[in-house]
């Protein structure tokens, strides 16, 4: 009996074994892509984060406030937040010798231009050459060097 017990524990820490290889494997992030609209820089990462180094310090505005402050990096990153800059120093969305342009890296075509849809984030060329991101009903826009979140 001690035998049995034995093999049906081997067998079933096994299983378990097997079964977490399985989910870990099928449930792994996807790789993280950069692309640059004209000079903005951005990145999407595999868990739904996409943010955009800018080249040159842009107003950005909330709603019908009559005011913007000037930001270098704009970031989609927590769920019930708006885009936001962050202050790190550096580019940290762009990789070294700047990023492949979005055509390069699109997954379609839309009705003003390319667009990448990636880990839940939607990013794209608007009417007029305007640039944009969205994670359902949160996102930003840039347009003629003004950010409107």
């Amino acid at each position: 009996m001690k035998r049995f017990t034995t093999r049906v524990a081997g067998l079933l820490g096994a299983a378990c074994a097997v079964s977490f290889l399985f989910t870990a494997t099928a449930h792994a992030e996807p790789a993280t892509v950069h692309f640059s609209a004209g000079s903005i820089q951005c990145a999407i990462s595999g868990n739904g984060t996409v943010g955009c180094d800018l080249p040159y310090p842009m107003p950005v505005v909330y709603g019908q406030l009559p005011f913007g402050f000037p930001v270098g990096e704009i970031v989609l990153d927590v769920p019930w937040l708006p885009a936001h800059p962050t202050f790190t120093p550096g580019a940290q969305f762009t990789i070294p010798g700047g990023n492949p342009p979005l055509d390069a890296v699109k997954t379609g075509d839309g009705q003003w231009g390319p667009y990448i849809d990636h880990a839940g984030v939607r990013c794209e060329i608007g009417f007029h050459g305007s640039f944009g991101c969205t994670i359902g009903n949160r996102g930003f826009s840039i347009w003629s060097g003004r950010i409107a979140a």
